[in-house]
């Protein structure tokens, strides 16, 4: 069974970024998709320091939830969906935490399938985006769709955007389908010599 890790960066429950979110993961689930979802807020994450010891031993140096909680749930999914609010033209300051943590698995994530989510008030968003969408290609992961910018400020707002609320389960069945084919030929996802 595939498995989907959805990553909220927004530290307000039940709200824009969350309600799209779970569209995709809803969705997942209904394609027989083991979907888990987590927020980032819940968690002892802290910042990388740069002391480069992931480098030399192969780990993180910091004992917190990124390092023994967050990083196992990473490597255990096929897919894994990144959805953030917009601040200043950005991500959320959780995901980018989030996101630079990840430095020391660079390389453990490469041919998962990957997708990004953003809300905003309508500016930032594909900048917030791209974030998105770099970071899952400096890992390698594999982008199958352009990712799912809504438009929304109030709790609830985002559902007045058909739009983003179609785009979500887009999302959903486009990494649904290149998690699947990359499972059902797990020897294809090497490196080429």
């Amino acid at each position: 069974m595939l498995r989907a890790l959805g990553v909220c960066g927004s530290p307000r429950r039940g709200g824009n970024t969350e309600t799209l979110l779970d569209v995709t993961l809803n969705e997942l689930k209904g394609l027989g998709v083991k979907a888990e979802k987590i927020f980032l807020n819940a968690y002892d994450v802290r910042p990388c320091t740069g002391c480069r010891y992931c480098v030399e031993e192969g780990r993180c140096c910091m004992d917190d939830d990124m390092t023994n909680v967050l990083i196992p749930k990473l490597l255990s999914a096929d897919i894994i969906v990144i959805a953030s609010p917009v601040y200043f033209n950005n991500v959320s300051s959780y995901v980018k935490t989030f996101m630079d943590r990840t430095w020391c698995i660079r390389g453990k994530l490469r041919n998962k399938v990957g997708g990004g989510i953003v809300v905003g008030r309508g500016y930032g968003l594909e900048f917030a985006l791209t974030a998105i969408h770099s970071f899952m290609l400096k890992h390698e992961v594999v982008l199958g769709y352009r990712g799912v910018a809504g438009v929304g400020f109030e709790a609830g707002e985002v559902l007045k955007d058909k739009r983003a609320i179609e785009d979500a389960r887009r999302l959903a069945k486009r990494l649904y389908e290149l998690a699947r084919l990359l499972h059902l030929y797990p020897h294809e996802r090497g490196a080429i010599a």
